[in-house]
């Protein structure tokens, strides 16, 4: 059996039912990309590990270790399942990835007033919205609930009731529980003025989402902040989430994580959270004096 095949007819139904298209798609591409490196579609057949293996060294002369990562944990779960299922003999033996830990990338509260600065020169309009007013709502709300682009951008205009904003199960990552978050009187003000119209969603985008990333770039630039991966979206979920941590809150539960190891491995930005902590070398002692870098050197023997 192809593994195209599969994913369709066995493991959508069974492992992915009721989840996001983005999940089926990722597997669609892992598939499709070891279908090239074979020469030919795969089967389950080539769920066989040194051809795996081979295929994974090959994708990380391509790819980042992240994307390496999550290329091999979709071949492992498709493997894993056509196992259990007498499908395929052996069980997966391909050793995991080595993925670099980066230290979260957070916006400093003088770095999110320069974006919401930013956010409010930006020209035209969004529909019926002022681009200005948009982007300055969208940054508020994304930084006071915490929530994903995707799912705010997926939230019926209905689901305002100043000052509550409900996200819909259906909205969000894993799609299992609703949430309702009280905004402050001044994001309420704003997305007021986003909901003035007549469109499906609180924050009606019509273009593409290739559109709002390029408008947002432009956002992060003139705020002076470049416009890398480490400044896009998702690092307004991370200062959400560190900024709460600094403050003695729960960043864990409040950006629904299952575990705190997620939340202090790849949301909490230690520029914030560490903030009002003595500094390491103010608590060791002091190895050198003031006036060590103004000696002279001493004079060489001979």
């Amino acid at each position: 059996m192809r593994l195209d095949q599969f994913l369709r007819d066995v493991y959508v139904p069974l492992r992915l039912r009721g989840r996001s298209r983005n999940s089926v798609r990722l597997l669609e591409h892992v598939i499709r990309q070891y279908g090239r490196f074979l020469g030919r579609p795969a089967t389950l057949d080539d769920l066989e590990d040194l051809a795996v293996s081979q295929f994974l060294v090959d994708r990380a002369a391509k790819l980042s270790p992240h994307s390496v990562a999550r290329e091999r944990s979709g071949l492992v779960a498709l493997w894993n399942l056509a196992q259990a299922r007498g499908l395929v003999r052996l069980r997966p033996a391909v050793s995991p990835e080595v993925v670099p830990e980066r230290t979260p990338r957070a916006f400093t509260l003088d770095e999110l007033t320069r974006l919401r600065e930013a956010a409010g020169r930006s020209s035209g309009w969004v529909g019926p919205v002022p681009a200005g007013v948009f982007m300055r709502a969208l940054l508020a709300v994304s930084f006071e609930t915490g929530e994903r682009i995707a799912a705010l951008l997926a939230t019926p205009r209905t689901c305002w009731r100043r000052p509550h904003l409900t996200v819909p199960a259906e909205a969000r990552k894993g799609r299992r529980k609703e949430r309702i978050y009280e905004l402050s009187p001044e994001t309420a003000a704003l997305v007021d003025q986003v909901t003035a119209h007549q469109g499906p969603t609180v924050f009606w985008w019509i273009a593409s989402g290739n559109a709002l990333r390029k408008r947002w770039k432009v956002i992060t630039r003139r705020a002076g902040l470049g416009d890398g991966r480490d400044v896009q979206f998702h690092a307004i979920r991370r200062s959400t989430a560190s900024h709460l941590a600094a403050a003695g809150g729960d960043a864990t539960a409040y950006l629904g994580h299952s575990s705190d190891r997620i939340t202090r491995r790849s949301y909490l930005d230690p520029r914030i959270t560490e903030a009002a902590r003595p500094r390491a070398w103010q608590l060791l002692p002091r190895i050198l004096r003031r006036d060590d870098d103004s000696q002279p050197p001493a004079a060489s023997a001979g």
